[in-house]
């Protein structure tokens, strides 16, 4: 699946402008999880980034609502003719690869369980939490790490056709959920103490 998404930003690179919507109409079906891809690489790493956050956030939550309602992107037109300058396209290009060889490695357990509707309606409420997690200006260290690599673990899994990092992306969204209804369960003992 990921080498499909090299050899579609390869057709886009022919053509004359490189456009945020050449991009998502030649991956088609993968380009809900590669808008998401590309939205969360600036969070896949521990210090947050509060301004942005809440912009490219909201982009993913928009794709997450895509997966479960229409499994095709929701991008507005402003979006779709964000134009991506050659050098920049290059970099993406140059991820692309990257990731092409990293997913081929994590990759193991290809199940044909992931094209189901009911893993994709799940995944794509999975990305909305998470993505409204990672849209909040918070400036605590990993508080866009987690819902990043949330996403990325979802995202890859379904790109792959890989059950157990869907899985894995879902239990990662889990116990954020716990740690968070525990915190505040917590603090609010605490407070009444």
């Amino acid at each position: 699946m990921s080498e499909r998404l090299v050899q579609a930003l390869q057709e886009v690179k022919i053509g004359p402008a490189i456009t945020l919507g050449s991009i998502v109409d030649k991956t088609q079906e993968e380009s809900i999880l590669i808008v998401c891809l590309i939205a969360i690489l600036p969070f896949m790493q521990p210090i947050p980034i509060p301004g942005l956050s809440t912009i490219l956030g909201f982009i993913v939550l928009l794709q997450g609502i895509g997966l479960i309602a229409l499994d095709r992107p929701l991008l507005t037109k402003r979006m779709r003719d964000l134009t991506l300058s050659p050098e920049k396209f290059e970099l993406i290009y140059k991820a692309a690869v990257k990731f092409c060889v990293f997913t081929s490695k994590i990759s193991l357990f290809k199940h044909t369980f992931t094209k189901s509707k009911f893993i994709r309606i799940m995944s794509g409420i999975t990305i909305v939490m998470a993505a409204s997690f990672l849209a909040l200006p918070l400036p605590i260290p990993f508080s866009n790490f987690i819902p990043a690599i949330c996403i990325f673990f979802i995202c890859t899994g379904l790109l792959e056709e890989d059950l157990m990092l869907v899985i894995f992306g879902h239990g990662i969204a889990l116990t954020v959920v716990w740690m968070a209804v525990a915190s505040f369960h917590l603090i609010q003992e605490k407070l009444l103490w």
